[in-house]
């Protein structure tokens, strides 16, 4: 998986961008290069040796006509100048490296030794390599990359056909009062994998610029989409009444340990000591977040204070239009379409 600290630099070379244009023209005519990226070289002089000064403004042109030399090109961190070229890299020599290429032994090494992003280019395998402090990422065939991307958008919005089927059976359920703890659980351990699978791709996504902004439109409506199940979910069926930032801290400790098991889910929706027969065992009645979402749509902040006045599905479910109206922010227009949208929801699923 990609370290998140790369993500950056990845951005930094996409397609689209002028730096990768220039990148690429350096490839096309088989030269190797070597470039840093950092704004003080007097800070790094001991490792920076020869060459001559620039200090010239960023143009692909000239980034393309200075690969020509065989020494290293210095350009500041926000690629707007190109300080120097013809540069000799002296990293130390006792750093750890993989490499078996000099011009690579020395990005690595320098990469590591500076805390600063430094690029290669191989001449005779034609591959661009980043190299960000004890980070490593060769970048991908843009066609390859592409293909990648599609099959996971095709396994992702699986994986999400299925995760709504889940939610309707759950809410089938919830107006039979007979969800089980585990069904919510397992849905949240699912959509937290979907979750995971986009952030693995995401790298990728990235790395293709501006030929990746279909893929990438399709994956970010799946997140979102995930997203805010989980986030209902758990507001729905936390023990504890979870404020929003607390319900993006369970999703962000569930997303970082994988397998996201069903125990440890219940743990962290406020559940203790809980077993896996607990989970089959155990009734749960959802608050009605999820519920007042789809049938009125109304603010969050109203949807707090019909919780409040209501406190779980069960009673929203059995409540008037004159009981909701006694609610701040509930008006007979949002009474109306509440009840209305409940008695649909309960003809559609042929219960009462």
């Amino acid at each position: 998986m990609v370290a998140s600290e790369l993500i950056p630099k990845i951005k930094m070379v996409a397609p689209g961008t002028l730096l990768r244009r220039a990148l690429d023209d350096i490839v096309m005519a088989e030269f190797g290069a070597l470039f840093v990226f950092l704004d003080d070289t007097q800070a790094q002089e001991e490792i920076l040796q020869g060459g001559f000064y620039i200090g010239s403004s960023f143009s692909p042109e000239k980034l393309y006509e200075l690969a020509k030399m065989d020494g290293a090109i210095i350009l500041d961190e926000s690629v707007t100048r190109i300080l120097a070229a013809n540069v000799q890299l002296a990293p130390d020599s006792s750093l750890p490296t993989d490499e078996t290429g000099m011009r690579h032994r020395a990005a690595e090494r320098t990469a590591r030794q500076t805390g600063k992003f430094v690029l290669t280019i191989s001449r005779r395998r034609k591959v661009i390599t980043l190299y960000y402090r004890d980070h490593k990422h060769q970048l991908h065939d843009i066609n390859h990359l592409i293909t990648r991307i599609y099959q996971t958008i095709g396994t992702v919005e699986r994986y999400k056909g299925n995760l709504d089927k889940k939610a309707a059976r759950i809410q089938r359920d919830e107006f039979l009062d007979q969800v089980q703890l585990v069904q919510v659980t397992e849905l949240i351990r699912d959509g937290v994998a979907i979750m995971n699978l986009l952030a693995e791709i995401d790298p990728y996504v990235i790395e293709t610029g501006t030929e990746g902004r279909l893929p990438a439109m399709r994956l970010n409506s799946v997140r979102e989409e995930v997203d805010a199940m989980l986030q209902l979910f758990i507001k729905d069926y936390g023990v504890p009444k979870y404020t929003d930032a607390e319900v993006a801290g369970v999703i962000d400790a569930l997303g970082r340990r994988e397998p996201a098991d069903s125990i440890r889910i219940a743990n962290h929706l406020g559940w203790r000591a809980v077993t896996e027969t607990d989970l089959h065992d155990i009734a749960v009645t959802p608050r009605g977040y999820r519920l007042l979402k789809q049938v009125a749509k109304i603010p969050l902040a109203t949807a707090e204070n019909v919780i409040d006045r209501f406190e779980n599905l069960t009673n929203l479910g059995f409540a008037d239009k004159d009981a909701l109206m006694t609610v701040e922010g509930i008006g007979e227009k949002r009474a109306k379409s509440i009840v209305e949208g409940i008695q649909l929801m309960r003809d559609r699923g042929g219960y009462r």
